[in-house]
């Protein structure tokens, strides 16, 4: 290569640059002395400090001539003997390499000025001029002194590794170039103190680059990876120099207005590798460009104009560009009905119609599907400009406006018009929404009804063009399904637990009560048949299909909610029974016990543990065995049917419940439930479940019962609290010794905090708990959570309503949640159609019931502790001071979260929370909790599960009578901290 093909300084050059660098290391060492880094320098400078450490020095030791030797030697990266350049490919020297680069670009952003900006245009066009110029791949002499280090410093066997690594300092990425490289140079001209004079010199290496260009034919040094050209450009865009035209424009703006014509010069300079000042231009974000609008959509709509492949080629480009994508309907960029005729004119000249941009399946196929859906969507059109589109649409052929509607979205009313078919856009918005939903959302059957009757003789060729074109497919298949067309292939479709056919089959028409059933029992099994064929995540999903085909077949059959479907189907088919049976000198009862069916079975009067294996086989006794098995499903049901009535707020009404009545479980378990009025009374219902027994502020009921006439709620702890009832309701279980199938009375009711408040949409109540995984995905799975996504955007999530939904992030799951033995919580969110929500804005039963939910996974999983949230230990001592009188514990009185007994041996103080205990004054008292047996020695007002409130009565009654204690672990300790208290 001839001198002139090499970026060369001048001898005066190479001597500052040699100045400067020697001055430079000495500065390094002197700020590292006084234990200052690179980057605090750096900081000072981006700051604006006009007396930033590295600037002062800089003067003091070059006086006039700091900016020519800083651009010198930053504008001359091959003259560097001792400092690593950032393009330096080498781990052992990048760190420093990186810091000096970030110091010195903002030392010369900050004082560069004349000389300094003539630098880099000449440097810049040296390197758009020669883009495969090899001098700056050479070896730099630093690297002679950082290979005799490694050999100096380091042992076998990471020598050689580290030898090699060094190695990597000659190649480079995509271009032969050191820093400054010349995106590099592009960004610092527009953001120093450049000259008009430059700036125009800046646009002119844009638009010509030098009259340099590069093809696939370009071969670069050979220490350059990934330096191919793909296709004919000019230098300037190839080395993304035209990615600055923005900024350009920002620094342009410092000398005056922009005009017309220098703005459509910046729109050829940036194309075809970019389009952010068209793109700014079009939206009218950005006050220097916002009155450009017109010239950025003209210089759109010449390229609609063009012959059809590079129509094609251009526009598609363009919506790459601009991020033009399937799902963003609302992003619209261009404004004018033009752009929808271009798109039908470009369609007629289609030799075959392409696809919609969400079903291309080849690269070939991306550039046309998504040239049509940038300019056949344009922003929304006032009522002239939608008849002028209906008018100029109908110089089209129908077939071309039916390809035009696969493509135009946000005019396809205009364009169903302008075919005739105007009555029918309600029906095709519906579909494409549908379309797009979520495949378990609700399909609104009586609204497509509602739409097909309107649209007339237009849906059905509207129906009919979408078959036979395939598209919308599952949408026209629920169609199809809803409208009674039978499906050959559903039967099998179902075996296999096919999820879209499970849809399906709760929208098709019910034919009679037998077909009702039948499907209802397929869906209720579903979950259970699909463990058995498939794994967990197929398992899940077809469980979640089911359960939308389940929500599908009650709204088709005329019920409120699956609930009520339900129940319905269980008391149509409820006989009355004899629920005794006797033969010979057996004798069998059946009967309801804390809400579990139970069999009491006697030979000659005295009671066995267990039927009898000969008895089980008696045909006599097989009616009673079957409503055993009946009520045990019931129990599981009908407990969470009602628990989760209870959460949604959702109202029994008088009719429901006189048909519930007919049910012995839903009776058992509806008169242990509080259930509240419209005007927030609370009370019990009877066994008739027609009359109400009103709770008065005591904790007493009324003598005489009301009978039920309007719809009750099952009464939350939330509503409780809010209406001053809580404390009676607490009293009242207490002292009738009342069970509940469910915590309700005594259920943990989370509120907001101030800082959640204050975090306005996202709770870290529980952010950073660590829970064992196992747990948490049993917890959640048997609540009605789901944990989708991976690598690092892991998310739990339970859908609160149709259109709100309570989001757990999991930031340390990877891959699978189980993947590892514990993990980490996130942050909380709601979200309404994927848009969070204030908190203050979600339902206060959601936000409570969320919040339990994750509580009882920390409770149950802690992976580091034991310890319980402050709800826990709030409903916690609220129990122990309701039970405190029924249990006749005088000597215990409340303290926070803390009992305090006063024994006769010590006193004691027992956490409600954790049910640790201390002698007080002395110190910690170790009781193990004794074995589940044991722990039914006080009985709960509940049925769940909560060994530690168990274990923190037992030790409250042991306590209590600590003159009773026999156990001589616990007397020593007891004697000794007694001991160690008087010392």
């Amino acid at each position: 290569m001839s001198e002139s093909n090499q970026w060369k300084a001048s001898a005066a050059q190479h001597a500052r640059v040699q100045r400067f660098e020697a001055w430079l290391l000495g500065y390094v060492q002197a700020a590292k002395d006084a234990g200052r880094s690179l980057d605090d320098d750096e900081r000072a400078i981006r700051k604006g400090d006009e007396d930033s450490p590295f600037c002062t020095a800089l003067h003091k030791e070059f006086g006039d001539e700091a900016e020519q030797h800083l651009a010198d030697f930053f504008m001359f990266p091959v003259l560097h003997e001792s400092i690593p350049n950032m393009r330096a490919r080498a781990d052992s020297v990048w760190g420093f390499a990186r810091d000096m680069s970030d110091l010195l670009t903002a030392a010369v952003k900050k004082w560069g000025r004349d000389y300094t900006g003539h630098l880099a245009l000449e440097r810049l066009r040296h390197q758009l001029s020669h883009p495969a110029d090899p001098t700056e791949c050479a070896a730099p002499r630093w690297m002679d002194a950082e290979r005799e280090r490694i050999r100096a410093q380091t042992q076998e066997p990471y020598r050689d590794y580290r030898l090699a690594e060094l190695k990597k300092a000659l190649t480079r990425s995509f271009h032969p170039f050191l820093e400054p490289a010349p995106d590099t140079l592009g960004r610092l001209l527009c953001e120093m103190q450049s000259s008009r004079a430059q700036l125009d010199a800046l646009l002119d290496l844009m638009e010509r680059s030098c009259d340099t260009w590069v093809d696939k034919q370009f071969k670069p040094p050979r220490q350059v990876e990934d330096g191919k050209c793909e296709g004919r450009m000019r230098t300037s865009e190839f080395f993304g120099l035209t990615d600055y035209s923005e900024e350009l424009a920002q620094a342009y703006a410092r000398f005056g207005p922009l005009d017309s014509a220098w703005v459509q010069r910046l729109f050829n300079a940036e194309w075809p590798r970019g389009a952010q000042v068209m793109d700014a231009c079009v939206r009218q974000e950005e006050e220097i460009l916002k009155d450009f609008k017109p010239e950025a959509l003209d210089w759109v709509y010449a390229h609609c104009a063009k012959p059809l492949a590079e129509a094609i080629s251009a526009l598609g480009r363009l919506a790459d560009h601009w991020g033009v994508d399937y799902e963003r309907d609302a992003e619209r960029s261009l404004s004018g009905i033009r752009f929808v005729v271009a798109g039908a004119r470009l369609l007629a000249q289609m030799p075959s119609p392409p696809p919609i941009l969400g079903l291309v399946k080849t690269d070939s196929e991306r550039p046309a599907a998504m040239a049509l859906k940038l300019i056949c969507n344009v922003r929304p059109l006032n009522a002239a400009e939608s008849a002028d589109l209906v008018a100029e649409l109908r110089q089209f052929t129908p077939e071309v406006l039916l390809q035009l509607l696969r493509h135009c979205r946000a005019q396809a009313d205009e364009v169903l018009e302008a075919l005739g078919w105007g009555s029918a856009a309600p029906l095709y918005r519906f579909m494409r929404e549908c379309e797009r939903a979520d495949a378990n959302a609700y399909f609104d059957v009586p609204l497509l009804k509602d739409h097909l009757q309107r649209a007339g003789k237009s849906g059905e060729l509207l129906l009919a063009w979408h078959k036979k074109y395939k598209h919308l497919k599952v949408t026209v298949y629920r169609i199809d399904a809803v409208q009674g067309v039978v499906d050959k292939k559903l039967a099998g479709m179902l075996s296999k637990l096919s999820q879209e056919h499970i849809r399906v089959w709760g929208m098709a028409p019910i034919r009679d009560d037998a077909d009702l059933r039948e499907r209802f029992q397929f869906f209720k099994g579903a979950g259970k048949q699909a463990s058995k064929m498939y794994g967990s995540e197929r398992t899940a999903n077809v469980r979640d299909a089911a359960a939308a085909g389940l929500v599908q077949l009650a709204h088709n059959a005329g019920f409120a909610d699956v609930t009520e479907m339900e129940w319905s189907l269980d008391a149509s088919a409820s006989t009355a029974q004899d629920w005794t049976w006797q033969q010979d000198e057996y004798a069998v009862e059946l009967s309801l016990v804390r809400f579990q069916p139970q069999l009491q079975v006697s030979k000659a009067g005295k009671a066995l543990k267990s039927l009898p294996p000969a008895l089980k086989k008696d045909p006599g006794l097989a009616p009673l065995l079957a409503q055993l098995a009946l009520l045990k499903d019931q129990g599981k049901r009908y407990r969470t049917a009602l628990e989760n009535l209870m959460v949604s707020g959702r109202a029994l009404a008088p009719e429901q419940l006189k048909e519930l009545a007919n049910l012995p479980m839903a009776r058992h378990l509806l008169t242990a439930l509080y259930l509240q009025t419209p005007g927030g009374e609370l009370g019990l219902l009877d066994d008739s479940l027609t009359q109400l027994r009103l709770l008065d502020a005591e904790g007493r009921l009324a003598d005489a019962p009301l009978p039920v006439e309007q719809p009750l709620t099952i009464a939350h702890v939330h509503s409780m609290l809010a209406t001053g009832r809580l404390i009676a309701c607490q009293r009242h279980a207490v002292q009738s010794s009342l069970v509940q199938p469910f915590k309700q009375a005594f259920r943990e009711c989370y509120v907001l905090t101030p800082a959640e408040r204050e975090a306005h949409d996202l709770s870290r109540r529980f952010e950073g708990r660590r829970v064992k995984t196992s747990v948490l995905g049993a917890i959640l799975s048997a609540r009605g959570w789901r944990v989708d996504g991976s690598e690092g955007d892991c998310t739990a999530r339970k859908r609160l309503a149709p259109d709100l939904a309570v989001e757990l992030s999991l930031p340390d799951v990877y891959h699978f949640l189980t993947e590892e033995e514990a993990t980490v919580l996130g942050e909380i969110a709601f979200t309404r159609q994927g848009k969070r929500v204030a908190l203050e804005g979600a339902p206060a039963l959601g936000f409570s019931e969320a919040m339990r939910d994750l509580d009882l996974v920390i409770t149950a999983g802690a992976a580091d502790s034991d310890e319980h949230s402050a709800e826990v230990q709030q409903a916690r001592v609220a129990l122990v001071s309701a039970l405190l009188p029924s249990l006749g514990l005088k000597n215990v009185s409340m303290e926070g979260h803390h009992a305090i007994i006063q024994g006769k041996r010590a006193s004691y103080r027992l956490h409600l929370g954790t049910a640790v205990i201390h002698v007080i004054p002395a110190g910690y008292l170790c009781i193990v909790p004794a074995g589940k047996a044991s722990q039914k020695s006080v009985a709960l007002p509940f049925v769940d599960d909560d060994q530690r409130t168990s274990e923190v009565l037992s030790k409250l009654l042991l306590l209590s009578a600590d003159d009773k204690i026999k156990d001589p672990s616990i007397l020593a300790q007891i004697e000794g901290r007694q001991a160690e208290a008087q010392a």
